[in-house]
């Protein structure tokens, strides 16, 4: 059962807020008996400028304000536990959020293409952070991961073009930030490289053994990527839009290489792999516009050719 208040819906209770009309504009105030915004509840509501919510509100569902274009401002009530997949996405006009020290879990896609924040503290209490959460938010330039951060999802700050350094408070044993660069605890998984770092040369450290889906996607600035003999795994879109890289070595201890992991690497002219790989996915060489040759070990050529990632490329792929 819903009940219905100058346009905006509630549950019969109206202890959840189930949906406003989308021509709402300016203010909005949620009223105090409200305990859950529902999903979708302010979702394409793109004339909202701000919103209060009261203490009495425990749950921020999914979407709930997605594309709120126009939001520029929300203060989140230490009441809320945690924050909805995409519950803030494409709030482009976002400058500013608080997230109070309740917060356990920000969710998946949470403030996707919230272009407009410029700053975000994520607060002690957070454990676990949803991937994509804060993709696509340019104007972020430094972001620091909490102690009390136990999981973060993929491609968290994908996009994210002014991003210079991804921190780690130095007490988070699950986590570590090296030169600006995000890594698990052991530096044997490297998360994420900010794409907004000006460095156009990395060397990998030889601890990595897994290059982490989208690790250095957007990062459009390298030229030059070292991978050590450490590594085992390539991700997925792991070096997806480095348009600055002209050649990439294979080392031999690579094994796997998963879905994408070099499309739109543009200015990518070779590459060269070893015998050692085992499983290639689909399209890691898509829009590689330059790409000239693939070199494999001739062993491996047929082998190499058959592999759904390299079809399309026999008349490039050279033995050596």
């Amino acid at each position: 059962m819903f009940t219905d208040e100058y346009g905006v819906q509630y549950s019969d209770d109206k202890k959840t807020l189930t949906k406003c009309p989308k021509n709402l504009k300016g203010e909005f105030v949620i009223p105090n008996q409200v305990t859950e915004i529902g999903d979708r509840a302010f979702y394409g509501c793109s004339g909202l400028i701000s919103i209060e919510i009261p203490n009495s509100v425990v749950k921020i569902e999914n979407l709930a304000f997605c594309r709120c274009t126009n939001l520029q401002s929300v203060v989140i009530p230490d009441t809320i536990t945690s924050i909805g997949n995409s519950a803030f996405a494409d709030c482009s006009g976002l400058t500013s959020v608080t997230i109070p020290n309740s917060v356990t879990t920000i969710g998946e896609y949470a403030f996707l293409d919230c272009s407009g924040l410029t700053s975000v503290t994520i607060p002690n209490s957070v454990t676990t952070i949803g991937s994509f959460a804060f993709a696509g938010c340019d104007g972020l330039t430094s972001v620091t991961i909490p102690n009390s951060v136990t999981t973060i999802g993929d491609e968290v700050f994908i996009d994210c073009f002014s991003l210079t350094s991804i921190n780690v408070d130095a007490a988070n044993t699950h986590y570590i930030s090296v030169d600006g660069v995000l890594f698990n605890y052991t530096k044997d998984t490297l998360v994420q490289c900010p794409v907004g770092n000006p460095r156009t040369e990395y060397t990998i450290p030889s601890s990595v053994t897994t290059i982490g889906d989208g690790a250095f996607s957007g990062c459009n600035g390298l030229t030059s990527v070292t991978i050590p003999n450490s590594v085992k795994t390539i991700g997925k879109s792991a070096f997806y839009n480095c348009s600055g890289l002209t050649s990439v070595t294979i080392p031999n201890s690579v094994t796997t290489i998963g879905d994408w992991a070099f499309w739109g690497c543009s200015m990518l002219e070779s590459t060269t792999f070893s015998k050692s790989i085992r499983r290639i996915e689909t399209n890691i060489f898509a829009d590689c516009s330059n790409l000239k040759s693939i070199y494999v070990p001739k062993s491996e050529k047929d082998r190499f050719i058959a592999m759904e990632g390299l079809k399309g490329w026999k008349d490039e792929v050279m033995g050596i």
